[in-house]
């Protein structure tokens, strides 16, 4: 595996972009319609946006810009309005515009006679050193309700859920140096209205940093959280932050890690080396709510004993030991870009497991996170081919002598075409994804007893996006687990309103296996409607 991971990133550096090229961020293709009028102008993009015409294939592609810093803000920008932006590297006549230049024929007027005033002593300004610091500083954040009624689930737990959220981002920027805070706040009705306790309101800082940038070089540290991934569903790669155990699990919801880094960037691309300082340990939710997975109680010896959380992490070499990883991403210029990723990582995983203790004094039962420690390859990457966009996330890990877990691959292939314009300004993408996990050594742990749910998967669905004003998409899909015989089933529609209202309406079904133990089988059978109101400012 690491022989493989080299000649890959020796494969990498033969994609360098040249001094012909630049670096822009794309935010869709598609294979053009003769039938059928584009108008461009119409769709209100960004003004560094230009339609491009490839051979087989136009694309929406914006901004020419040479340093591989410079596009990376640029894409982290347009992906909170255009989620399936990618950084590509284009070729610099592409952006190139023709400008007629008119000289102006020169017209000699006499001079105006100046009548001299009578001089005025200049007063120096004084500097307002707040407000130019007020000027360097943006704010914004965003304020959700969410209301859920569980159609089918354990008696046992509520029955509907109400959660209010805000999270709340400052951010200043002054020449090459930026500081950033984030918060985020959430509240559980159960926990202030009611007796049944389900633990989940909380007040946690997701990011809190400054970086540097230099020519060529950047410099980080602090808290904050990192996106590695490429799929739809699931984001194998995506481990370099914890989930939050007391969300909603199918909503991404991560934990900010302490950090420093050091980053290169170059004609090929962009190389990190990340020190995670400190590994986290979590809490979570307790039984009332709905996605606690874990029984009230459990039968032992001496009868039926309560089962508690223990939010202890109980890691091999202490909650301090750093995490090293090293990364390089870089993209490629041609009819078919790629955007690819690879990192070695030598520290905790990402993947933890769960042990038990009897407690005499309270005769109860205590379940705690355990943190091991791995060396690990990641890789994710995209192609895109005409209106087809290939995904493919892998990793291979080399646990370090456990006697509990075993080595470990998990592979995720994605491929997502899209059909443009099926009705009016819509296109309609068509997603297949399939997963893999598999264990190397079968004397230790497997899938089900690490609750990994993506281990033999397939996931079908569609997108369905206007491109309106409102920025409407319509997701749905089914995952089928071609192991343990369960499926999920489950449709979102998104739109805004005003520019400042988000609505998120989604429907799931959960059929849980039968017959083998594992997460969805402990949660049962399920069903759910949840209707989220964000106002974003």
């Amino acid at each position: 595996m690491k022989y493989i991971l080299l000649i890959l990133l020796s494969v990498s550096f033969l994609y360098a972009k040249s001094k012909d090229s630049c670096y822009s961020v794309q935010l869709s293709s598609f294979v053009p319609n003769k039938s059928k009028v584009y108008n461009f102008e119409s769709l209100h993009y960004p003004k560094s946006c230009q339609l491009i015409e490839f051979t087989n294939t136009n694309a929406i592609r914006c901004g020419c810009f040479e340093k591989y810093s410079e596009v990376k803000k640029e894409l982290k920008l347009l992906q909170k309005s255009y989620s399936q932006a990618m950084q590509v590297t284009t070729y610099k006549y592409r952006f190139k515009t023709k400008v007629k230049t008119i000289t102006p024929e020169l017209v000699q007027e006499p001079e105006p006679t100046i009548e001299e005033e009578p001089k005025i002593k200049e007063i120096p300004q004084i500097q307002n050193n707040s407000f130019d610091f007020l000027q360097d500083m943006t704010f914004q954040g965003n304020l959700d309700i969410v209301g859920q009624t569980y159609l089918k689930a354990p008696l046992a737990k509520n029955p509907y859920n109400i959660t209010s959220s805000a999270n709340l981002e400052a951010q200043y920027n002054k020449n090459d140096f930026k500081a950033k805070v984030k918060l985020k706040v959430q509240g559980d009705y159960d926990d202030i209205s009611t007796d049944k306790q389900t633990h989940r309101s909380f007040l946690r800082i997701d990011e809190l940093y400054a970086e540097y940038d230099f020519e060529d070089d950047q410099i980080f540290f602090g808290k904050n959280i990192r996106f590695w991934g490429a799929l739809e569903v699931r984001n194998i790669t995506d481990n370099f932050n914890n989930d939050e155990l007391r969300g909603d699990p199918f909503y991404k919801d991560k934990l900010g890690s302490w950090n420093t880094s050091y980053s290169h960037f170059t004609d090929n691309g962009e190389f990190s080396i990340i020190v995670k300082l400190y590994e986290q340990a979590r809490e979570m939710s307790a039984f009332p709510y709905v996605y606690y997975y874990f029984p009230s109680t459990v039968k032992t010896q001496i009868g039926s004993v309560p089962l508690l959380y223990d939010n202890n992490l109980i890691s091999e070499e202490g909650d301090t030991r750093p995490s090293v990883y090293l990364k390089y991403s870089a993209s490629t210029e041609s009819d078919y870009p790629i955007d690819y990723s690879f990192i070695y990582e030598n520290g905790y995983d990402s993947q933890r497991y769960y042990t038990q203790k009897f407690n005499p004094a309270s005769s109860s039962l205590s379940t705690q996170e355990n943190a091991y420690l791995v060396n690990k390859f990641l890789t994710y990457n995209t192609m895109v081919v005409n209106s087809t966009l290939i995904k493919l996330e892998a990793v291979y890990a080399d646990v370090i002598n456990n006697k509990d877990i075993s080595d470990y691959i998990h592979l995720g292939l994605g491929v997502e075409h899209t059909l443009t314009r099926v009705y009016k300004e819509a296109d309609l993408g068509l997603i297949s994804e399939y997963y893999s996990y598999t264990t190397l050594e079968n004397d230790k742990r497997d899938d089900l007893e690490l609750f990994e749910l993506f281990q033999n998967d397939l996931f079908l669905g569609a997108r369905y996006t206007l491109n309106d004003l409102q920025s409407t998409t319509l997701l749905g899909g089914m995952i089928l687990d071609l192991d343990y015989d369960e499926q999920v089933y489950y449709l979102e529609y998104e739109t805004r309103i005003a520019d400042i209202i988000k609505v998120n309406f989604d429907y799931r079904y959960i059929s849980p296996s039968k017959d083998s133990i594992t997460a969805f089988h402990l949660m049962g059978v399920h069903e759910r409607l949840s209707l989220k109101l964000g106002y974003y400012f």
